[in-house]
Order: structure tokens, then C-alpha cells, then sequence
């Protein structure tokens, strides 16, 4: 009986070898864009701070994300995130718009709060393109809504299809989102000031 088990054992080990199974890939979601002009965080005399961002549940994870159908999300099983994507968004936010996190202790006159609703590569078509959803709102220190809060959307084809091609999207329309809440809190921060 040891000797059958041994030799199943074997068996298996043969039929699963580590060779045949590709590495796990690791991606960082980066922002394209330009450097920040140092002009956001006490402009006019305000702080402006960066609270930790929110995740829809499913994205909450360092794997990739794809869809073949309407309504269906799925993980790739070979490729990941560095870091989990809401919190390399509020880092990139903070250096984006020069604004320390909440985290770092500084106190702040307005603090920008971010959700990422969603971000997956849409392969239901080939090659297919990368969806990034973020909510945005500004509170006051006392914790009161300034202006309405905002969503922002951006699709961007991918040129392969893959996670590789996939991330080389996710990185322009994070860029395009970054692009868009900076405009849209300079819009605010001017509205407030007036």
C-alpha cells in the first residue's frame, strides 16, 4: 500500500511540473502625465488633503481584472498589481495634486475622498479596452460636502490582448481620470475661494 502511494505520488509530481506553469507577472499602475506644478495643496491658504481611497469589494485585490461578457468580471490568473489599486490611486492623487494623505497627520481645510467604482479590461470585443471608474467628492474639516461630488469615467483600448496590453491602457485612462480630478478640484478650489 506505501509503495502504491509512493508511486502515485510520483505520478504526480511529473504530471505538475513547475516548468509548465507560467510566472505570475507583476504590473504597477502608474500615472503618465505630467509632473505636478506644486500649486494644490495651500493654495490660497487652504490645505487640501487626500483621504485613503475606497474600493468596490471585487477590486479590492492586486489581481488584474478582465470581462468576457456584460456583467461578468473575472481575475487573470497570471498577472497582478504591485499594490492594491485604490491605494496606489490616492498616492498618485497626492502626488498628482501635491496633498498629503490624511494618513501623514496633517490637518486640512479640505479633504478630497475617492472611491474606484471599477477598473477591468473589457475583452468582450478583441482587443478590447480598459474601464476606470472613480467617485469623487471635497468635505470641509467638518466633514460638510463642498459642491457636488463627481464621477469619473474613462475607456481606453487596449493594443493587445493581454494583461501587459491591458496594463499599458489602464495606465492612460488612470492618467486621463488623474487629468480630469485635477481640473475638476481647481474648479472647486476657485468656487470655494470666490
Amino acid at each position: 500500500m506505501r509503495r502504491l502511494a509512493a508511486l502515485l505520488a510520483v505520478l504526480l509530481a511529473g504530471c505538475i511540473s513547475a516548468g509548465s506553469v507560467p510566472p505570475l507577472q507583476y504590473y504597477v499602475l502608474a500615472d503618465a502625465g505630467r509632473a505636478p506644478e506644486t500649486r494644490h495643496a495651500s493654495e490660497g491658504g487652504r490645505v487640501l488633503l487626500i483621504e485613503p481611497t475606497s474600493v468596490n469589494a471585487f477590486y479590492d485585490s492586486q489581481r488584474l481584472v478582465y470581462s468576457r461578457a456584460p456583467g461578468e468580471r473575472a481575475y487573470y490568473q497570471f498577472a497582478a498589481w504591485t499594490e492594491r489599486p485604490g491605494r496606489a490611486l490616492a498616492q498618485l492623487l497626492s502626488r498628482r495634486l501635491d496633498a498629503p494623505l490624511t494618513t501623514a497627520g496633517v490637518r486640512g481645510d479640505l479633504v478630497l475622498r475617492t472611491r474606484l467604482e471599477e477598473l477591468y479590461h473589457d475583452a468582450s470585443s478583441n482587443p478590447g479596452q480598459v474601464t476606470i471608474e472613480v467617485s469623487a467628492e471635497l468635505v470641509d474639516s467638518a466633514g460638510r460636502r463642498v459642491g457636488e461630488p463627481r464621477r469619473f469615467t474613462r475607456s481606453v483600448p487596449t493594443s493587445a490582448e493581454n494583461a501587459a496590453g491591458a496594463v499599458a491602457a489602464a495606465n492612460r485612462a488612470l492618467t486621463e481620470v488623474l487629468d480630469d480630478i485635477a481640473a475638476w478640484y481647481d474648479s472647486r478650489n476657485t468656487q470655494v475661494a470666490g
